[in-house]
């Protein structure tokens, strides 16, 4: 490896609950996993989504590589994680090299998981939503309360003709 590109990585080990990177920060690096378990959220006040979890030989923060945006959610370490940390201008020079057909196929792919990433999100909040319509209690009417427990309970079967119900 040629010293140059030794100072584009950067091993690091991070404990549970410590974040790779955060939701809006300026992107210039990607990591690739290679030990341990990192969640990936979307914030909410008071709160987060999880959008997915990135386990061992698995990479986070490439879209940002191909849209050269700001993080677009955190990253948190659930479990410690080890992980190489990949400047964009090393990827760069090796982006480069790639036959243009082959960059296509990648910023393709790319843009499908952004899709997919934010029709999760909206799926997500509108599950949110829901739930929290459904958690508010009900009051119902006192008719309602009647019409239900009539409708409930067996009604009475007519008597025999001829029997005195002695």
């Amino acid at each position: 490896m040629a010293p140059s590109e030794r100072m584009s990585t950067q091993q690091h080990i991070y404990k549970p609950g410590q974040s790779l990177f955060n939701d809006g920060d300026a992107a210039h690096t990607l990591f690739l996993i290679k030990r341990g378990t990192v969640s990936i959220r979307k914030g909410r006040p008071n709160s987060y989504v999880e959008v997915s979890k990135v386990f061992a030989n698995e990479v986070v923060g490439e879209l940002s590589f191909f849209e050269r945006s700001p993080r677009s959610a955190a990253a948190v370490a659930i479990t410690e994680v080890e992980a190489i940390e990949i400047d964009f201008t090393a990827l760069d020079k090796v982006y480069e090299q790639v036959p243009d057909y082959f960059k296509t196929i990648m910023a393709s792919v790319a843009e499908r998981l952004k899709r997919a990433d934010d029709t999760i999100r909206r799926l997500q909040k509108q599950l949110g939503s829901e739930e929290e319509e459904e958690a508010k209690p009900e009051v119902e009417e006192p008719e309602d309360i009647a019409a239900i427990l009539a409708a409930t309970t067996e009604p009475e079967l007519p008597k025999p003709d001829g029997d005195s119900g002695n």
